[in-house]
């Protein structure tokens, strides 16, 4: 009882008492003390939110990619598929996860978040495994096109999420980690679901096996997810009253309170007007499109090369553990170099190493650079996103960033694996052509966004505007138009 009065005393700083003694986008210089804070209340939230949406990632992604398993474990024979409904199994597939990033995102905002990820997981989880018991083409079509529906909720969602507990200078790191998914995918999926395809399980074919076991693991970590996510960082029991108080105050000094922040037509509008946003997109594009070409179609072009086929689909697993070590190495980097400045890097090596190993015509050389492609591709997918979502300045525009970032970078997945078809082989030059074109056009963008954020520093540098006289919220919604602003390089 007496800690618990002495716990009443304390001094307890009100989100709109810390709105009153901020001042937007100014940083306090924290005491040893509170570094030593927040870096206790980081090690909690990282604890308790990473380890749970990377793997929700991780078996999104698998759910999304086992159909090219299926498909050479007896399913386009037991079903019946015509070339255009295998086809379509990937159209419907990411049409209907285009369409529904934007409005999953702004109902994320109107839930919460562990219930949001939790119900939609759940349910493509369930999609899943219903597509092992398909009898035609269109069931198998219709379910995979809900699947690409209710999992258009989750990684435009987790984007936006992870910037309601981290500041700008945490949260690419955070960010770096979820992505890890990617490449962790590439590594274990192809293994996994080689083992179920090669064990007959009961009563289902191989390929049942597959859809329904692995879509079984995302339902379990869909549950967990609604159970143990924590929604916002000020409602959260995990974080004692001291910890909770700085990292109210450091996050309202940025986008400010999640929990707080309502959408209304006017903000997503004016965040739709942001020429900036379909920069990023089309970024994002050229990048997102050279890591789907090579996990979907590496072992293809090992193939092709000479190995054997099922050799080629565990040697293209190299290229993810590539991967991961370039998200790595990246992640060593934060704070130390810039977002553009890495994203050109990391682009140098996975676009000429793509080109030396989509024309070469030795096996092993067309191995070693199709591994090292993978090493900088794999990378361009979190570092794009995150500089992206840290230049948005609040809230709401950072939700409805995420997705269309996200909705148009993926509508690659639609359209160039088409060119990858058989009809296109054995060189598949188009598809070869267009990858390394847009992934080239998507540095040159890079490099000049960079440009364009150095002038407007420079320019809000030179040309200082005092705002105070505005209610803070009236300020937040200049978002990253508020002369206080600074565009991360």
């Amino acid at each position: 009882m007496a800690a618990n009065r002495d716990l009443e005393k304390s001094p307890v700083v009100s989100i709109a008492d810390a709105d009153d003694k901020i001042k937007l986008n100014v940083q306090d210089q924290l005491s040893e003390d509170q570094q030593l804070v927040v870096k206790r209340y980081l090690r909690k939230i990282d604890f308790r939110i990473l380890p749970i949406v990377l793997m929700l990632y991780v078996f999104s992604l698998i759910d999304r990619g086992n159909i090219g398993a299926a498909f050479v474990s007896g399913m386009i024979e037991d079903i019946k598929l015509t070339k255009s409904q295998q086809g379509d199994t990937l159209t419907f597939f990411y049409i209907f996860y285009l369409l529904f990033q934007t409005p999953a995102n702004i109902i994320l905002k109107k839930t919460r978040p562990s219930i949001w990820f939790g119900i939609t997981g759940s349910i493509w989880s369930i999609c899943c495994m219903c597509m092992a018991f398909a009898k035609t083409g269109t069931v198998l079509i219709i379910l995979r096109a809900m699947l690409g529906g209710f999992e258009s909720g989750l990684t435009p969602g987790v984007v936006a999420f992870l910037n309601y507990w981290y500041t700008r200078s945490e949260v690419a790191t955070r960010m770096s980690v979820f992505f890890l998914a990617v490449p962790i995918s590439g590594m274990i999926g192809g293994p996994i679901s080689a083992a179920l395809s090669g064990k007959h399980l009961g009563p289902f074919k191989p390929y049942q096996a597959i859809f329904f076991v692995e879509g079984a693991i995302t339902l379990v970590l869909s549950i967990l997810t609604f159970l143990t996510l924590v929604d916002y960082p000020d409602e959260a029991k995990i974080l004692t009253q001291e910890e909770k108080q700085l990292i109210v105050r450091r996050l309202n000094t940025e986008q400010g309170m999640a929990s707080k922040a309502k959408p209304t037509i006017k903000e997503v509008l004016n965040a739709l007007k942001d020429w900036k946003m379909y920069v990023n997109a089309i970024i994002f594009f050229g990048f997102n499109n050279l890591s789907i070409i090579l996990g979907t179609f590496g072992p293809t072009m090992l193939a092709q090369g000479g190995f054997k086929g099922t050799l080629s689909i565990y040697l293209a697993s190299i290229k993810a553990l590539c991967g991961l070590l370039g998200v790595f190495t990246s992640m060593a980097l934060f704070n130390k170099v810039s977002y553009s400045t890495m994203i050109i890097i990391f682009s140098s090596i996975s676009v000429p190493c793509y080109a030396i190993s989509a024309w070469s015509t030795n096996k092993y050389l067309r191995l070693t650079f199709l591994s090292l492609a993978g090493y900088g591709s794999y990378t361009n997918i979190p570092l794009p996103l995150s500089w992206s979502a840290i230049n948005q300045g609040g809230i709401i525009k950072g939700l409805v960033s995420s997705a269309m970032v996200i909705s148009i970078g993926s509508i690659s997945g639609a359209v160039i694996p088409r060119f990858y078809a058989k009809e296109y082989g054995p060189k598949f030059t188009t598809g070869h052509i267009l990858t390394i074109s847009f992934a080239a056009l998507s540095c040159i963008l890079s490099i000049l966004l960079r440009i364009y954020y150095t002038i407007e520093n420079k320019r809000r540098d030179n040309n200082p505007v005092n705002l105070d006289h505005l209610p803070l919220e009236e300020q937040r919604l200049l978002n990253d138009k508020h002369p206080t602003f600074r565009y991360k390089l």
